[in-house]
């Protein structure tokens, strides 16, 4: 009912464990979330449970963040990204990176990803030794965008600048 009045919200926090009709509301809400800047998820959904991003915030925090995928995050437009309990790995985190300095992920400012796939021993990133990777800074192919990268046991943050 909220989004029938068709206004701009700051912040939605969605704060559910796995509901029976889990496909149903979040079909009904996340079609709206372009009206939203921040959008706070803190839930568990069923590990079948694949939510859809017909139209995206500009800012999200995913509290368990298992189900959000690589291709999930290369399609979106957020601004701002904060995951945790992530699923994703140190290969994912090449891709992205990767991705990022060609110019994709335009909009991308902040990047935040906690995972217990992530390796920070012998491990490598865009071919450099991750302990290496903390407090580099990498810009993007066209010299437009430069991010500086900070490093914790299993969390990369990447903080983007433009020239």
């Amino acid at each position: 009912m909220l989004f029938d009045l068709q206004a701009e919200f700051k912040m939605l926090c969605i704060c559910l464990n796995r509901l029976k009709n889990e496909n149903l509301w979040w079909n009904q809400i996340s079609s709206n979330l372009g009206l939203v800047e921040y959008l706070s998820i803190s839930s568990n959904f069923n590990t079948d449970f694949k939510p859809v991003f017909p139209s995206w915030p500009q800012k999200i925090s995913i509290t368990s963040s298992a189900w959000l995928t690589l291709e999930y995050l290369l399609a979106c437009t957020f601004t701002t990204i904060t995951l945790g309990w992530s699923h994703l790995g140190n290969e994912d985190l090449d891709v992205i990176l990767r991705n990022w300095m060609a110019g994709e992920l335009p909009n991308l400012k902040r990047l935040k990803i906690q995972s217990r796939n992530i390796t920070s021993f012998g491990a490598t990133i865009l071919g450099i030794n991750w302990m290496e990777l903390n407090g580099m800074i990498i810009q993007t192919d066209d010299g437009s965008k430069k991010a500086n990268i900070k490093l914790d046991f299993d969390t990369i943050e990447m903080s983007v600048t433009s020239f």
